[in-house]
Parts: structure tokens; C-alpha cells; sequence
């Protein structure tokens, strides 16, 4: 970069220790600061994930905070606006009515976000229009005259492409986005802005002390990870069904189920599976220390950053034959994809029995597991952030030379 610019990292909560999308939020900001660049999250929620109608009606305490060393801004909404908010609740829960709420939504954020949003350089809003939060972001980015770039990472056919998300997207100066399916996914659906394929990034994370974390659980064998939310569309009660049908042959292995429960998911209690919630970064790369092998089998994904951890500890991973694991770690045999593709649909059909195959053959060949975990570790290398970095800030660059003209 010519100069370090001021840059409004926008998403709709911030909550670093709790998702992927977080996770990659809280990296991107530190490593544009170490880069010289004055970086500052405009979110709506920072203490705790919304829950429910919390997204609308819930405030920070605070509209300034530090998290992580980062800045934070939280927009708050007054009291007075609690009735439209009702209205905007009801309206974006029904798609023929989305339309309404995403032009009320920006004007009751309209004071607290032009505030927030002032002085920056460039608007870099992660994630598509969960919560509305975009919105705001783009109202406030046309009123300043300032770029607005979006990383939708999206799930196409999934989430993340209904028509309140493509009104964002159409909005945007700049799309910023993970792989070339995800690219050719926007381009089909008429976007005309710039896309750059940015991708997303891990740390360089070897540091997980496995021991501890099996003689905490007190895993002596074959140990599956999966590390998610534990919900249907993460594939959670897919693995747990399948890790049954393992154990009749393998009665020792352990399957570590980490993450937190969606609402009206059963947690059931089934011998030889350790059930964690939150957990900290350390034990989390612990636990990759530590497994045999990471299995996520996720109905879609958008890059998968979790696969790519593992793939720091040259761990074999399990997934899905989704478009954008091949693209990323299947056309290079670094992963062990599964399931039959279904293209029009950006998923792959996968029963318990052939992901407990799958985990079979796996789990019967320590030099498979070898292999697959080498590669992996190899393309892992490929998205660390000291490298990757560099792509956001060509991103911005060339946002700001074509600067658009707004009133």
C-alpha cells in the first residue's frame, strides 16, 4: 500500500471465540493493524451472540470497546425506534416482505452508523446481509463517499443468495470472495461489480499439546474431532450416527464433538463421545493435536477454515464432496471428500453409513491417514495469513482508485 489507510471492518456480531466467520474477522483486523493500518469493528453486538429478535433490539452497554486488542464500535439503537423495529422483525422474516425491512432498517441505523462509519478510507463488511447489518454499512458507505467491499461468504443454494443478500451485493464496489465457484456463483446471477478472489486465511498454529488434551478426556485410542456448531446443517448428528455404527469394530474410538448447540438440537449421551461447548483457542488446537483425524461433514461451506487448521498438524480431514472443498484441498488429494455431488444444489448427498465407510477405511490405514495429512498440510500452507494479507489490501487499493462518485 502507498499509505496505511483507515479501514471499518463491518459485521453484524463480533464475537471472536464462537464461529469461523468471527474467527476470521478477528485475524484479518490484527494482521491489517501489524501492517500499519488503522483498523475498527462497526458491529451491532460484541459481548454475546444475538439470540432470537436480540439483533434488533438488544444494545451494547457500550458503543466503544477493546476486544482482543481490537477496537470496537457497537451501533445502538434508542428505545424510540422499537415499534418500526417490530415492523422490520416481521417484514424480514418473510421473503415477499424482505424488501420493506431492508429499506426501514437502514434508517433507524442511519445516525448511530454514519457516526461510526466517518473518516474511514474503505467499508469491508464480512458476511452477507445476516441480520441487516450490510445495509447500514452500505447506506453509511454512500453517504461518506466511501467504498464499500463486501466478503459475502456465502453458501451458494444454501445461504447467503436470497434477494436481501443480493441487495447488498448489488450495492457493493467490490465483491471480495473465496474461490473461483464462488466467483462464477455471482457472476451467473448477474453481479457487474469487480471480484477479487481473496480467499481466507489461517494462522500458523502448530502449538496444540495433544497429550493434555487426552489425558484430560482420557482418550488412549483412535480419536474423531468435529468441531462446529452442533446442528443438522454442520452434519452433527450425521457424524454422531455413524460414530455408532463405528464402534461395534472399533470399541476404544472416541469421537470429541466441540461446539455449541443450535436451538431444538438433542445433545444425546452416547458412550465414547465427549460433548465440549465453547472452548478456548488452546484447547481447540489441543483437541487438533490430538485426534486421529477431523471430520466436519457440512451440508455446504463457504471455505472452510477448520479443515485448513487441521491441516497445520497434518491431519487427515473428512468432509463432504462440496465445490469448494474440491477446489481447495480434493483436486489435490488432501482430503478425504465423501458423498455423491449434487451441483445444482452446492451440497452432496452422504447417509451414516457411507461417512462410517468412509471413516472405516480411514481409520484401517495409518498411511493413508499419513499421506492425506501431508497434502493437507502442504495446501494449508498456501492461506497463511503473512501471505494472504497482501490480497486485501490489492482489494482495497484498487477500490479506492476507482473511487465511486456518490451524493
Amino acid at each position: 500500500m502507498e499509505r496505511p489507510l483507515k479501514i471499518a471492518v463491518s459485521i453484524w456480531s463480533f464475537c471472536p471465540n464462537t464461529g469461523g466467520l468471527q474467527s476470521h474477522t478477528e485475524s484479518l483486523c490484527k494482521y491489517l493493524r501489524n501492517r500499519g493500518h488503522d483498523v475498527r469493528v462497526i458491529t451491532r453486538s460484541a459481548t454475546q451472540i444475538p439470540q432470537g429478535s436480540d439483533y434488533l433490539f438488544r444494545n451494547e452497554p457500550s458503543d466503544h470497546m477493546v476486544i482482543n486488542g481490537i477496537s470496537v464500535r457497537a451501533l445502538r439503537f434508542s428505545k424510540l425506534w422499537w415499534p418500526l423495529l417490530w415492523v422490520i422483525l416481521k417484514a424480514h422474516a418473510r421473503s415477499w416482505l424482505c424488501g420493506v425491512a431492508a429499506r426501514l432498517y437502514p434508517v433507524v441505523a442511519a445516525t448511530s452508523a454514519r457516526t461510526a462509519f466517518a473518516g474511514f478510507d474503505v467499508i469491508h463488511h464480512v458476511g452477507h446481509s445476516t441480520a441487516l447489518m450490510g445495509l447500514a454499512s452500505a447506506d453509511a458507505a454512500r453517504r461518506h463517499g466511501i467504498p464499500l467491499l463486501v466478503q459475502p461468504m456465502a453458501h451458494p443454494a444454501n445461504f447467503g443468495d436470497s434477494k436481501s443478500d443480493f441487495r447488498l451485493y448489488h450495492r457493493a464496489d467490490q465483491l471480495l470472495v473465496n474461490t473461483v465457484y464462488e466467483r462464477d456463483f455471482f457472476l451467473s446471477k448477474g453481479i457487474t461489480c469487480p471480484l477479487a478472489i481473496v480467499g481466507s486465511a489461517v494462522e500458523d498454529r502448530r502449538d496444540g499439546q495433544g497429550a493434555r488434551f487426552r489425558e484430560k478426556h482420557g482418550i488412549k485410542d483412535l480419536m474423531i474431532l468435529y468441531v462446529g456448531r452442533k446442528a443438522i446443517d454442520k452434519g452433527y448428528q450425521l457424524i454422531t450416527e455413524a460414530f455408532t455404527l463405528l464402534r461395534a469394530k472399533y470399541p476404544t474410538l472416541t469421537l470429541v464433538c466441540m461446539g455449541p448447540s443450535d436451538p431444538g438440537i438433542e445433545v444425546k449421551r452416547i458412550e465414547g463421545i465427549v460433548e465440549l461447548d465453547y472452548v478456548s483457542e488452546d484447547e481447540k488446537h489441543d483437541a487438533l493435536a490430538a485426534c486421529t483425524c477431523l471430520c466436519v461433514p457440512s451440508v455446504s461451506e463457504s471455505f472452510g477454515l477448520i479443515y485448513m487448521e487441521a491441516g497445520r498438524y497434518a491431519k487427515p480431514v473428512v468432509g463432504r464432496d462440496l465445490p469448494v472443498l474440491r477446489e481447495l484441498l480434493g483436486n489435490k488429494n488432501a482430503a478425504m471428500l465423501l458423498g455423491r455431488p449434487n451441483p445444482t444444489r452446492n451440497t452432496a448427498g452422504l447417509t451414516r453409513h457411507e461417512l462410517a465407510a468412509g471413516l472405516e477405511r480411514l481409520l484401517d490405514d495409518p498411511k493413508l491417514r499419513r499421506e492425506i495429512g501431508e497434502r493437507c498440510y502442504d495446501v494449508s500452507a498456501t492461506f497463511l495469513w503473512p501471505k494472504m494479507v497482501g490480497r486485501f489490501e490489492k482489494a482495497y487499493a484498487t477500490a479506492l482508485k476507482t473511487r465511486p462518485t456518490r451524493q
